[in-house]
Protein backbone atom coordinates (compact mmCIF):
# COMPACT_ATOMS: atom_id res chain seq x y z
CA UNK A 1 0.00 0.00 0.00
CA UNK A 2 3.17 2.42 0.97
CA UNK A 3 4.85 1.96 -2.73
CA UNK A 4 1.21 2.28 -4.34
CA UNK A 5 1.04 5.98 -2.80
CA UNK A 6 4.48 6.44 -3.22
CA UNK A 7 4.07 6.50 -6.84
CA UNK A 8 1.14 7.94 -7.14
CA UNK A 9 1.87 11.71 -7.72
CA UNK A 10 1.13 14.37 -4.95
CA UNK A 11 -0.89 16.89 -7.01
CA UNK A 12 -3.41 14.28 -7.97
CA UNK A 13 -3.14 13.12 -4.21
CA UNK A 14 -4.60 16.76 -3.72
CA UNK A 15 -7.20 16.74 -6.76
CA UNK A 16 -8.68 13.57 -4.51
CA UNK A 17 -8.58 15.65 -1.11
CA UNK A 18 -10.36 18.70 -2.56
CA UNK A 19 -12.72 16.25 -4.52
CA UNK A 20 -13.38 14.75 -1.71
CA UNK A 21 -13.96 18.52 0.40
CA UNK A 22 -16.45 19.17 -2.36
CA UNK A 23 -18.37 16.31 -1.69
CA UNK A 24 -18.91 17.30 1.70
CA UNK A 25 -19.71 20.86 1.28
CA UNK A 26 -22.66 19.38 -1.19
CA UNK A 27 -23.87 17.46 1.33
CA UNK A 28 -24.05 20.50 3.78
CA UNK A 29 -25.83 22.75 1.76
CA UNK A 30 -28.54 24.54 2.02
CA UNK A 31 -31.17 22.77 -1.19
CA UNK A 32 -33.62 25.62 -1.32
CA UNK A 33 -34.36 29.13 -2.52
CA UNK A 34 -33.66 30.72 0.23
CA UNK A 35 -30.34 32.20 1.88
CA UNK A 36 -28.92 33.13 -1.01
CA UNK A 37 -26.60 36.66 -1.26
CA UNK A 38 -28.79 39.17 -3.77
CA UNK A 39 -26.17 39.64 -5.92
CA UNK A 40 -25.37 36.00 -6.76
CA UNK A 41 -29.43 35.37 -7.21
CA UNK A 42 -29.08 38.65 -9.54
CA UNK A 43 -26.59 37.42 -11.75
CA UNK A 44 -27.91 33.56 -11.41
CA UNK A 45 -31.03 34.85 -12.94
CA UNK A 46 -30.16 36.43 -15.47
CA UNK A 47 -28.32 33.57 -17.09
CA UNK A 48 -31.03 31.56 -16.70
CA UNK A 49 -33.51 34.14 -18.48
CA UNK A 50 -31.18 34.32 -21.59
CA UNK A 51 -30.52 30.49 -20.99
CA UNK A 52 -34.37 29.58 -21.29
CA UNK A 53 -35.29 32.95 -24.16
CA UNK A 54 -37.56 33.78 -21.44
CA UNK A 55 -38.44 37.53 -20.85
CA UNK A 56 -38.46 38.42 -17.02
CA UNK A 57 -38.13 41.53 -14.68
CA UNK A 58 -34.19 41.25 -13.86
CA UNK A 59 -33.60 42.61 -16.91
CA UNK A 60 -34.98 45.80 -15.22
CA UNK A 61 -32.71 46.07 -12.56
CA UNK A 62 -29.52 46.73 -14.14
CA UNK A 63 -26.38 44.91 -15.12
CA UNK A 64 -25.43 42.44 -12.41
CA UNK A 65 -21.65 41.84 -11.64
CA UNK A 66 -19.63 39.59 -13.24
CA UNK A 67 -20.06 36.65 -11.41
CA UNK A 68 -22.67 36.05 -14.15
CA UNK A 69 -19.95 35.19 -16.35
CA UNK A 70 -18.69 32.22 -13.85
CA UNK A 71 -22.49 30.80 -13.85
CA UNK A 72 -22.86 30.74 -17.65
CA UNK A 73 -22.01 26.89 -17.81
CA UNK A 74 -24.05 25.47 -14.73
CA UNK A 75 -26.61 28.00 -15.92
CA UNK A 76 -27.13 27.47 -19.32
CA UNK A 77 -26.77 23.53 -19.32
CA UNK A 78 -28.47 23.15 -16.09
CA UNK A 79 -31.23 25.78 -16.17
CA UNK A 80 -33.50 26.24 -13.09
CA UNK A 81 -31.07 24.09 -10.81
CA UNK A 82 -29.93 25.90 -8.14
CA UNK A 83 -27.57 23.24 -6.50
CA UNK A 84 -25.42 23.46 -9.91
CA UNK A 85 -24.70 27.21 -9.36
CA UNK A 86 -23.82 26.27 -5.96
CA UNK A 87 -21.11 23.60 -7.53
CA UNK A 88 -19.74 26.03 -9.60
CA UNK A 89 -19.03 28.41 -6.64
CA UNK A 90 -17.61 24.87 -4.87
CA UNK A 91 -15.38 24.60 -8.04
CA UNK A 92 -13.90 27.96 -7.88
CA UNK A 93 -13.16 27.85 -4.32
CA UNK A 94 -11.34 24.87 -4.78
CA UNK A 95 -8.90 26.80 -7.06
CA UNK A 96 -8.44 29.17 -4.84
CA UNK A 97 -7.11 26.82 -2.69
CA UNK A 98 -5.09 25.01 -4.75
CA UNK A 99 -4.09 28.41 -6.04
CA UNK A 100 -2.88 30.54 -2.63
CA UNK A 101 -1.33 27.47 -1.64
CA UNK A 102 0.80 27.06 -4.92
CA UNK A 103 1.61 30.43 -4.77
CA UNK A 104 2.47 31.04 -1.16
CA UNK A 105 4.24 27.36 -1.19
CA UNK A 106 6.71 29.15 -4.20
CA UNK A 107 6.99 32.52 -2.81
CA UNK A 108 7.88 31.77 1.15
CA UNK A 109 9.25 28.17 -0.20
CA UNK A 110 7.47 27.40 3.32
CA UNK A 111 5.12 24.11 2.27
CA UNK A 112 4.08 22.85 5.65
CA UNK A 113 2.51 26.05 6.77
CA UNK A 114 0.99 26.65 3.60
CA UNK A 115 -0.63 23.12 3.44
CA UNK A 116 -1.75 23.98 7.09
CA UNK A 117 -3.19 27.15 6.29
CA UNK A 118 -5.16 26.08 3.01
CA UNK A 119 -6.74 23.39 5.12
CA UNK A 120 -8.16 25.57 7.66
CA UNK A 121 -9.64 27.81 5.17
CA UNK A 122 -11.61 24.94 3.22
CA UNK A 123 -13.15 23.89 7.07
CA UNK A 124 -13.75 27.50 8.12
CA UNK A 125 -17.32 28.37 8.68
CA UNK A 126 -17.27 31.47 6.30
CA UNK A 127 -15.83 29.63 3.51
CA UNK A 128 -18.88 27.21 3.78
CA UNK A 129 -21.40 30.12 4.42
CA UNK A 130 -19.80 31.96 1.45
CA UNK A 131 -20.07 29.12 -0.84
CA UNK A 132 -23.94 28.13 0.26
CA UNK A 133 -24.93 31.81 -0.01
CA UNK A 134 -23.13 32.30 -3.42
CA UNK A 135 -21.32 35.32 -2.25
CA UNK A 136 -19.20 37.25 -3.73
CA UNK A 137 -15.55 36.40 -1.58
CA UNK A 138 -14.24 32.82 -3.45
CA UNK A 139 -14.83 34.83 -6.83
CA UNK A 140 -12.99 37.87 -6.06
CA UNK A 141 -10.46 35.54 -3.93
CA UNK A 142 -9.82 33.66 -7.37
CA UNK A 143 -9.64 37.24 -9.52
CA UNK A 144 -6.96 38.14 -7.26
CA UNK A 145 -4.76 34.85 -7.02
CA UNK A 146 -5.41 34.82 -11.40
CA UNK A 147 -4.28 38.19 -11.51
CA UNK A 148 -1.17 37.41 -9.70
CA UNK A 149 -0.49 34.54 -11.54
CA UNK A 150 -0.84 36.60 -14.84
CA UNK A 151 1.43 39.05 -14.28
CA UNK A 152 3.78 37.02 -13.51
CA UNK A 153 3.43 35.10 -16.94
CA UNK A 154 3.08 38.38 -18.75
CA UNK A 155 6.15 39.54 -17.05
CA UNK A 156 7.85 36.30 -18.42
CA UNK A 157 6.25 36.59 -21.85
CA UNK A 158 8.19 38.18 -25.29
CA UNK A 159 4.83 39.41 -26.14
CA UNK A 160 3.41 42.63 -25.22
CA UNK A 161 -0.34 42.54 -26.59
CA UNK A 162 -0.43 38.39 -26.65
CA UNK A 163 -3.75 36.37 -24.82
CA UNK A 164 -1.89 37.23 -21.36
CA UNK A 165 -2.13 40.85 -21.98
CA UNK A 166 -5.82 40.70 -22.66
CA UNK A 167 -6.40 37.81 -20.06
CA UNK A 168 -5.30 40.40 -17.67
CA UNK A 169 -7.15 43.33 -19.13
CA UNK A 170 -10.64 41.01 -18.77
CA UNK A 171 -9.81 39.97 -14.78
CA UNK A 172 -9.59 43.83 -14.11
CA UNK A 173 -13.01 44.00 -15.79
CA UNK A 174 -14.28 41.70 -13.62
CA UNK A 175 -13.13 42.08 -10.60
CA UNK A 176 -13.82 45.97 -10.96
CA UNK A 177 -17.51 45.01 -10.93
CA UNK A 178 -17.42 42.50 -8.35
CA UNK A 179 -16.65 44.60 -5.19
CA UNK A 180 -15.47 48.13 -4.34
CA UNK A 181 -12.61 45.79 -2.69
CA UNK A 182 -12.02 44.62 -5.88
CA UNK A 183 -10.26 47.86 -7.34
CA UNK A 184 -7.22 46.48 -4.90
CA UNK A 185 -6.45 44.57 -8.08
CA UNK A 186 -6.42 47.21 -10.91
CA UNK A 187 -4.75 49.62 -8.37
CA UNK A 188 -2.16 47.51 -7.11
CA UNK A 189 -1.18 46.23 -10.76
CA UNK A 190 -0.98 49.78 -11.89
CA UNK A 191 1.53 50.39 -8.66
CA UNK A 192 3.42 47.39 -9.98
CA UNK A 193 3.66 48.19 -13.33
CA UNK A 194 4.69 51.77 -12.94
CA UNK A 195 7.08 51.12 -9.51
CA UNK A 196 8.80 48.12 -11.87
CA UNK A 197 8.19 48.32 -16.11
CA UNK A 198 9.49 45.63 -17.89
CA UNK A 199 9.74 48.35 -20.03
CA UNK A 200 8.09 51.69 -21.40
CA UNK A 201 6.30 50.55 -24.14
CA UNK A 202 4.33 47.39 -21.90
CA UNK A 203 3.81 49.54 -19.12
CA UNK A 204 2.05 52.13 -21.48
CA UNK A 205 -0.11 48.77 -23.03
CA UNK A 206 -0.80 47.53 -18.95
CA UNK A 207 -1.82 51.47 -17.89
CA UNK A 208 -4.19 51.96 -21.11
CA UNK A 209 -5.85 48.46 -20.47
CA UNK A 210 -6.07 48.69 -16.99
CA UNK A 211 -7.61 51.90 -16.44
CA UNK A 212 -9.67 51.56 -19.43
CA UNK A 213 -11.54 48.31 -18.45
CA UNK A 214 -11.23 49.60 -14.65
CA UNK A 215 -13.88 52.67 -15.63
CA UNK A 216 -15.78 50.78 -18.49
CA UNK A 217 -17.08 48.01 -15.42
CA UNK A 218 -17.96 51.31 -13.61
CA UNK A 219 -19.70 52.77 -16.14
CA UNK A 220 -21.57 49.38 -16.47
CA UNK A 221 -22.17 48.48 -13.44
CA UNK A 222 -23.26 52.07 -11.95
CA UNK A 223 -21.37 50.75 -8.77
CA UNK A 224 -22.04 47.60 -6.50
CA UNK A 225 -25.93 48.06 -5.78
CA UNK A 226 -25.93 45.63 -3.45
CA UNK A 227 -23.12 46.40 -0.88
CA UNK A 228 -24.10 47.91 2.14
CA UNK A 229 -21.15 50.73 2.88
CA UNK A 230 -20.18 51.23 6.94
CA UNK A 231 -20.70 47.57 8.44
CA UNK A 232 -19.70 46.59 11.89
CA UNK A 233 -15.88 45.14 11.39
CA UNK A 234 -16.03 43.63 14.68
CA UNK A 235 -18.96 41.45 13.27
CA UNK A 236 -17.37 41.17 10.15
CA UNK A 237 -14.15 39.74 11.91
CA UNK A 238 -16.20 37.83 14.66
CA UNK A 239 -17.20 35.86 11.44
CA UNK A 240 -14.13 35.02 10.36
CA UNK A 241 -13.87 32.20 14.23
CA UNK A 242 -17.35 32.26 14.31
CA UNK A 243 -19.06 31.95 10.62
CA UNK A 244 -21.70 34.73 10.03
CA UNK A 245 -24.81 35.95 12.24
CA UNK A 246 -26.86 37.96 12.72
CA UNK A 247 -28.82 39.89 15.72
CA UNK A 248 -26.95 41.42 18.76
CA UNK A 249 -23.67 39.95 18.86
CA UNK A 250 -23.23 39.21 22.45
CA UNK A 251 -20.08 39.20 24.85
CA UNK A 252 -18.72 36.08 23.03
CA UNK A 253 -19.19 37.72 19.69
CA UNK A 254 -17.17 41.16 20.79
CA UNK A 255 -14.78 39.50 22.27
CA UNK A 256 -13.45 36.84 19.33
CA UNK A 257 -14.49 39.97 16.64
CA UNK A 258 -12.21 42.15 18.75
CA UNK A 259 -9.67 40.04 19.19
CA UNK A 260 -9.73 38.77 15.54
CA UNK A 261 -9.12 42.45 14.34
CA UNK A 262 -6.18 42.94 16.37
CA UNK A 263 -4.76 39.18 15.04
CA UNK A 264 -5.15 41.18 11.56
CA UNK A 265 -3.27 44.21 12.37
CA UNK A 266 -0.54 42.20 14.46
CA UNK A 267 0.09 39.87 10.91
CA UNK A 268 -0.62 43.18 8.31
CA UNK A 269 1.60 45.30 10.66
CA UNK A 270 4.33 42.47 11.31
CA UNK A 271 3.99 40.87 7.75
CA UNK A 272 3.98 44.07 5.78
CA UNK A 273 7.04 44.29 4.45
CA UNK A 274 7.05 40.32 2.94
CA UNK A 275 3.62 40.88 1.63
CA UNK A 276 4.20 44.27 0.21
CA UNK A 277 7.30 42.33 -2.75
CA UNK A 278 4.28 40.22 -3.23
CA UNK A 279 1.76 40.90 -5.84
CA UNK A 280 -1.12 38.72 -4.37
CA UNK A 281 -0.16 40.24 -0.77
CA UNK A 282 -0.22 43.78 -1.90
CA UNK A 283 -3.93 43.06 -3.58
CA UNK A 284 -5.10 41.37 0.03
CA UNK A 285 -3.77 44.59 2.13
CA UNK A 286 -4.40 47.40 -0.29
CA UNK A 287 -8.58 45.74 -0.06
CA UNK A 288 -8.58 45.29 3.71
CA UNK A 289 -8.04 49.01 3.71
CA UNK A 290 -10.71 49.49 1.41
CA UNK A 291 -13.03 46.43 3.06
CA UNK A 292 -12.75 48.53 6.42
CA UNK A 293 -15.02 50.83 5.44
CA UNK A 294 -17.95 48.02 4.57
CA UNK A 295 -17.33 45.25 6.85
CA UNK A 296 -19.01 42.53 5.26
CA UNK A 297 -18.05 38.54 4.51
CA UNK A 298 -16.05 39.83 2.13
CA UNK A 299 -13.81 41.97 4.10
CA UNK A 300 -13.74 38.75 6.82
CA UNK A 301 -12.66 36.22 4.09
CA UNK A 302 -9.73 38.69 2.75
CA UNK A 303 -9.02 38.75 6.54
CA UNK A 304 -9.13 34.98 7.17
CA UNK A 305 -6.49 34.33 4.15
CA UNK A 306 -4.20 37.45 4.71
CA UNK A 307 -3.96 35.56 8.46
CA UNK A 308 -3.94 32.13 7.90
CA UNK A 309 -1.13 32.38 4.77
CA UNK A 310 1.06 35.11 6.46
CA UNK A 311 0.37 34.51 9.97
CA UNK A 312 1.06 31.02 10.23
CA UNK A 313 4.77 31.01 8.74
CA UNK A 314 5.34 32.93 12.18
CA UNK A 315 4.38 30.57 14.73
CA UNK A 316 5.49 27.99 12.61
CA UNK A 317 9.39 29.21 12.49
CA UNK A 318 11.08 26.35 14.18
CA UNK A 319 13.74 26.65 16.89
CA UNK A 320 16.60 24.31 16.41
CA UNK A 321 17.73 24.69 19.92
CA UNK A 322 14.37 24.57 21.81
CA UNK A 323 12.29 21.44 22.96
CA UNK A 324 8.72 20.22 21.18
CA UNK A 325 6.75 23.28 22.32
CA UNK A 326 9.28 25.31 20.91
CA UNK A 327 9.45 24.06 17.65
CA UNK A 328 5.70 23.02 17.35
CA UNK A 329 4.11 22.91 20.67
CA UNK A 330 2.22 26.15 20.56
CA UNK A 331 1.41 26.08 16.97
CA UNK A 332 0.02 22.48 17.70
CA UNK A 333 -2.42 23.73 19.93
CA UNK A 334 -3.34 26.88 18.25
CA UNK A 335 -4.09 25.08 15.20
CA UNK A 336 -6.25 22.20 17.36
CA UNK A 337 -8.16 24.63 19.24
CA UNK A 338 -8.63 26.73 15.73
CA UNK A 339 -9.99 23.26 14.01
CA UNK A 340 -11.56 22.04 16.38
CA UNK A 341 -14.06 25.88 16.44
CA UNK A 342 -14.32 25.54 13.06
CA UNK A 343 -15.95 22.08 12.77
CA UNK A 344 -18.22 22.69 15.53
CA UNK A 345 -19.47 25.80 14.02
CA UNK A 346 -19.79 24.07 10.58
CA UNK A 347 -21.94 21.43 12.41
CA UNK A 348 -24.13 24.17 14.34
CA UNK A 349 -24.86 25.45 10.31
CA UNK A 350 -25.31 21.89 9.06
CA UNK A 351 -28.28 21.31 12.03
CA UNK A 352 -29.68 24.70 11.37
CA UNK A 353 -30.24 24.16 7.47
CA UNK A 354 -31.45 20.49 8.28
CA UNK A 355 -34.39 22.35 10.75
CA UNK A 356 -35.14 24.73 7.57
CA UNK A 357 -33.99 28.08 9.84
CA UNK A 358 -33.36 31.00 7.53
CA UNK A 359 -31.69 34.43 8.72
CA UNK A 360 -35.25 37.17 9.32
CA UNK A 361 -34.64 38.00 5.80
CA UNK A 362 -35.22 35.16 4.28
CA UNK A 363 -37.79 33.56 6.60
CA UNK A 364 -39.81 36.92 5.35
CA UNK A 365 -39.65 35.92 1.43
CA UNK A 366 -40.12 32.93 2.22
CA UNK A 367 -43.01 33.73 4.14
CA UNK A 368 -44.48 35.76 1.17
CA UNK A 369 -43.73 32.83 -1.23
CA UNK A 370 -45.52 30.42 0.55
CA UNK A 371 -48.28 32.54 0.77
CA UNK A 372 -48.61 35.37 -1.67
CA UNK A 373 -51.12 33.23 -4.32
CA UNK A 374 -53.60 32.35 -1.71
CA UNK A 375 -53.42 35.88 -0.30
CA UNK A 376 -53.99 37.83 -3.36
CA UNK A 377 -56.61 35.21 -3.52
CA UNK A 378 -58.40 35.77 -0.90
CA UNK A 379 -58.21 39.64 -0.91
CA UNK A 380 -60.10 39.71 -4.89
CA UNK A 381 -62.28 37.09 -3.70
CA UNK A 382 -61.14 34.71 -6.97
CA UNK A 383 -57.89 33.63 -8.88
CA UNK A 384 -55.60 36.72 -10.23
CA UNK A 385 -56.42 37.36 -13.64
CA UNK A 386 -52.87 38.58 -14.40
CA UNK A 387 -49.45 37.22 -12.79
CA UNK A 388 -47.85 38.20 -9.42
CA UNK A 389 -45.86 41.06 -9.36
CA UNK A 390 -43.88 42.72 -6.02
CA UNK A 391 -41.80 45.64 -5.55
CA UNK A 392 -39.38 44.44 -2.72
CA UNK A 393 -35.88 45.46 -1.45
CA UNK A 394 -34.43 42.43 -2.40
CA UNK A 395 -35.75 41.36 -6.17
CA UNK A 396 -33.54 38.76 -6.86
CA UNK A 397 -34.25 36.67 -3.96
CA UNK A 398 -38.07 38.18 -4.11
CA UNK A 399 -38.10 36.45 -7.53
CA UNK A 400 -36.23 33.19 -7.13
CA UNK A 401 -38.51 32.19 -4.04
CA UNK A 402 -41.93 32.80 -5.06
CA UNK A 403 -40.94 32.61 -8.88
CA UNK A 404 -42.93 35.68 -9.36
CA UNK A 405 -42.37 39.05 -11.36
CA UNK A 406 -40.29 41.20 -8.67
CA UNK A 407 -39.02 45.25 -9.36
CA UNK A 408 -37.04 46.92 -7.18
CA UNK A 409 -38.91 49.39 -4.93
CA UNK A 410 -40.16 52.27 -5.93
CA UNK A 411 -38.33 56.03 -5.74
CA UNK A 412 -38.80 58.29 -2.73
CA UNK A 413 -42.00 60.13 -4.11
CA UNK A 414 -43.17 63.25 -2.99
CA UNK A 415 -46.37 62.13 -0.79
CA UNK A 416 -48.22 59.25 -0.54
CA UNK A 417 -50.50 59.90 -3.58
CA UNK A 418 -47.63 60.29 -5.86
CA UNK A 419 -46.14 56.82 -4.12
CA UNK A 420 -49.49 55.08 -4.80
CA UNK A 421 -49.93 56.06 -8.56
CA UNK A 422 -46.41 54.45 -8.59
CA UNK A 423 -47.60 50.85 -7.44
CA UNK A 424 -49.71 50.90 -10.46
CA UNK A 425 -49.54 46.74 -11.08
CA UNK A 426 -47.97 46.34 -8.10
CA UNK A 427 -49.21 43.57 -6.05
CA UNK A 428 -47.34 43.60 -3.11
CA UNK A 429 -44.24 45.30 -1.01
CA UNK A 430 -41.61 43.49 0.63
CA UNK A 431 -38.54 45.78 2.52
CA UNK A 432 -37.23 46.47 5.82
CA UNK A 433 -38.93 49.46 7.55
CA UNK A 434 -35.94 49.23 9.95
CA UNK A 435 -33.72 50.43 7.12
CA UNK A 436 -32.88 53.87 6.98
CA UNK A 437 -32.65 53.92 3.19
CA UNK A 438 -36.61 52.95 3.61
CA UNK A 439 -37.21 55.61 5.28
CA UNK A 440 -39.06 57.82 3.24
CA UNK A 441 -40.86 54.66 1.68
CA UNK A 442 -41.86 54.13 5.38
CA UNK A 443 -43.63 57.64 5.72
CA UNK A 444 -45.72 57.72 2.84
CA UNK A 445 -46.83 54.29 3.19
CA UNK A 446 -48.08 55.60 6.91
CA UNK A 447 -49.58 58.76 5.57
CA UNK A 448 -51.51 56.98 2.58
CA UNK A 449 -55.37 57.75 2.24
CA UNK A 450 -56.76 54.50 4.18
CA UNK A 451 -57.80 51.27 2.77
CA UNK A 452 -55.00 51.69 -0.43
CA UNK A 453 -52.74 49.66 1.12
CA UNK A 454 -52.21 46.80 4.24
CA UNK A 455 -49.87 44.96 6.22
CA UNK A 456 -50.11 41.44 5.91
CA UNK A 457 -47.11 40.53 7.96
CA UNK A 458 -44.31 42.25 10.18
CA UNK A 459 -41.33 40.15 11.02
CA UNK A 460 -38.28 41.02 12.68
CA UNK A 461 -36.92 40.73 8.81
CA UNK A 462 -39.59 43.16 7.42
CA UNK A 463 -42.85 43.65 6.45
CA UNK A 464 -45.07 42.39 3.88
CA UNK A 465 -47.49 45.15 2.58
CA UNK A 466 -50.90 44.52 0.32
CA UNK A 467 -51.52 47.05 -2.52
CA UNK A 468 -55.19 47.35 -2.83
CA UNK A 469 -55.96 49.03 -6.10
CA UNK A 470 -58.90 50.73 -6.83
CA UNK A 471 -61.31 49.04 -9.27
CA UNK A 472 -61.78 50.39 -12.56
CA UNK A 473 -65.40 50.96 -13.46
CA UNK A 474 -66.49 50.68 -16.91
CA UNK A 475 -68.03 53.81 -18.25
CA UNK A 476 -71.74 53.84 -17.96
CA UNK A 477 -73.42 53.64 -21.45
CA UNK A 478 -76.83 56.29 -21.80
CA UNK A 479 -79.26 54.51 -22.82
CA UNK A 480 -80.63 53.90 -26.55
CA UNK A 481 -83.16 56.56 -27.89
CA UNK A 482 -86.79 55.71 -28.78
CA UNK A 483 -87.39 55.94 -32.73
CA UNK A 484 -88.31 59.28 -33.39
CA UNK A 485 -87.44 60.35 -29.86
Amino acid sequence: MNNLLSRIPKEYLAYFALALWGAAVIMMLNKTNFGLDEGGAHALLLVWSVADGVVSSIVTMGLPDFRTLFFIPAGALWTGNLIAAKVTTIIVMAIVAWALHGWRKGISEQEESSLIATGLLLISPLVLSQIDTMSVGPFLLFVFAMGAWTDKTYRESRQALGGVYFGQVFLALISATLHPMGLAYPLMLLWSWHRNPLDRERRNYVFAGIISATVIALVLTLGWHHISWFGNPVRAASSMLLGPSEGDLGVGGWISGTGMLLLLLWVAISQSGRMWKDLLGRMLLASLVIGIFIGDGTFALAALTVVLYWGLPVILRSNAEGGFWAQRGIALVLIFLVSTSFMLNDKAAYQSTQLGELAARDALIRAFSENAEDMLKDAHGQAPAHKLRVASQWPALTMLGCRCDALPLPPEARDGDALYAMLKGVDYLLFDPHDPANSALSRNLATMQAGRVETVDLRKGGVIVEVRHEAVQPPVQPAAGKPGA
